[in-house]
């Protein structure tokens, strides 16, 4: 019973943001769009179900690994928009997976301290700064907002991989629970559905933008592992996860105002 509402919770929580990505793609744009898909959606509910199986030091190691591999996370993005100028979906989607594996791996090898993984999720993102696609101007809209049920079948396919490893956590351990969490299941999911219903290069610009907007994500795993052991598991997830989504909200409001300016 416990695995059928964790994979439905997960599930609808993937697709909520993902149908609203999609909506608000055609109005907002790329860059207002790329915070709301680099919420917690997947790390969130997964370390809550975790949570509620596993003590704070499990949650707090498993957050630290997430932390650390959020720069594999903008290299994925960076990937992924290169690949854009010489093919489809799947050169894409192949060119970023390979970029996320080689990172991750990399920085799972480091030492689990905090200043270690701040090392490799910042030199990930400097990385990913320097190689990042600058001649994407923003893309027109052409079609209307996608249909319910053609965003709702790749919210279920992320809803599901991301309960496949909140339920696997006890044999997986912290380490790799946090690890593959911290894949990028809800940008893969996005882009799957952007690209479908507005083409590659509003998906590319939707990734591109959605590399700054990935402190929102970071922040919300490093506050998870300081928080989790001075506060229960369950209840760090809780306020790391509203933390994020106060900071993305401020954030989009920065953005909304300063693309009206």
């Amino acid at each position: 019973m416990l695995l059928l509402v964790a994979i439905l919770w997960k599930a609808l929580a993937t697709a909520a943001v993902i149908v609203a990505a999609g909506r608000l793609a055609q109005r907002a744009g790329p860059v207002l769009t790329s915070v709301l898909i680099t919420l917690p959606v997947n790390a969130g509910p997964g370390f809550f179900f975790i949570a509620l199986d596993q003590d704070a030091a499990f949650v707090s190691r498993g957050a630290l690994t997430a932390f650390a591999i959020t720069g594999a996370v903008l290299l994925f993005c960076t990937a992924w928009v290169h690949a854009a100028r010489f093919g489809g979906f799947l050169l894409s989607l192949g060119a970023a997976v390979c970029a996320w594996t080689a990172w991750a791996l990399l920085t799972e090898a480091l030492p689990p301290t905090v200043p270690w993984a701040m090392a490799g999720a910042g030199g990930g993102a400097l990385l990913a700064w320097l190689l990042r696609r600058r001649d994407i101007g923003r893309p027109s809209g052409g079609k209307g907002a996608a249909g319910w049920g053609f965003v709702i079948v790749r919210g279920v396919v992320a809803g599901l991989v991301v309960a496949g490893v909140a339920t696997a956590s006890p044999w997986l351990g912290p380490v790799w629970s946090g690890f593959l969490l911290g894949f990028p299941t809800t940008l893969t999911a996005s882009g799957w559905m952007l690209y479908g219903h507005y083409g590659r290069e509003f998906t590319a610009a939707t990734l591109n933008a959605a590399q700054p907007s990935m402190v929102v994500y970071a922040s919300f795993c490093l506050a998870l592992h300081l928080i989790a052991g001075p506060l229960p598991a369950l209840t760090a997830v809780v306020v790391a996860f509203a933390g994020a989504g106060l900071f993305a909200g401020t954030l989009a409001l920065v953005l909304s105002r300063r693309r009206r300016a």
